[in-house]
């Protein structure tokens, strides 16, 4: 895909200033409860890294997984079994918001990073798209983070049709991203139309 006139022009006025809000990920952290399952579940090599990377088991412990290029041995373990409904909302919420932040990021490299990739655009803004307008659905259990720690706030549950409009925008202006990106539209004032929308709803709804 070849980015058009007014993208590349958007890319020279953004600079390289621009930059995405972090936070995605931050609006789902793990329970007391998720840890001390994942503590407990260590020994039987199902434990979850919660710090946003992968916990590894030893070589002996490794799960066997079989294919059409022999047998492989996978270190990292799989998410374990949580004890509550809660917990395990939190865990699928935390990683489908590192999922669009991937894409977001991904996203804002090309078109402010002159990192390549225009070809892939589409794929991401559809992703974008697509899990945006599910996004609410991450929130179905409260399930708010605990006191003092990042992630999510008591409010959005005490508040839900304010919430629900907050969400409902992102929906709508990730679907916008993603029409704008098949019409060769502005993709830098598009990303930043799509970012203003993140930055609102951690302002007042994530425990910072």
């Amino acid at each position: 895909m070849k980015l058009s006139r007014n993208a590349r022009a958007g890319v020279g006025l953004a600079g390289v200033g621009y930059v995405l809000a972090a936070g995605f990920v931050a609006f789902a952290v793990p329970t007391d409860a998720a840890r001390q399952q994942e503590t407990a579940s260590t020994s039987q090599a199902h434990s979850h890294s919660h710090d946003h990377g992968h916990s590894h088991v030893d070589a002996d412990q490794a799960e066997q997984l079989t294919g059409p290029f022999g047998p492989h041995g996978d270190r990292h373990p799989q998410a374990p079994v949580f004890e509550t409904a809660a917990d395990g909302l939190t865990e699928r919420r935390r990683r489908s918001m590192n999922a669009l932040s991937g894409h977001f990021r991904a996203v804002s490299a090309t078109l402010l990073s002159d990192a390549g990739g225009e070809e892939m655009i589409q794929n991401h803004a559809n992703a974008l798209a697509a899990l945006g307008g599910q996004i609410d659905t991450l929130f179905d259990i409260p399930s708010p983070a605990p006191e003092g720690e990042k992630g999510a706030l008591p409010v959005i549950w005490e508040e839900q049709e304010r919430f629900a409009q907050y969400t409902a925008a992102f929906a709508t202006e990730s679907a916008q991203f993603a029409q704008t990106v098949q019409e060769g539209g502005d993709l830098v004032n598009g990303l930043h139309d799509l970012r203003y929308y993140c930055v609102a709803c951690h302002a007042d709804f994530r425990q910072r």
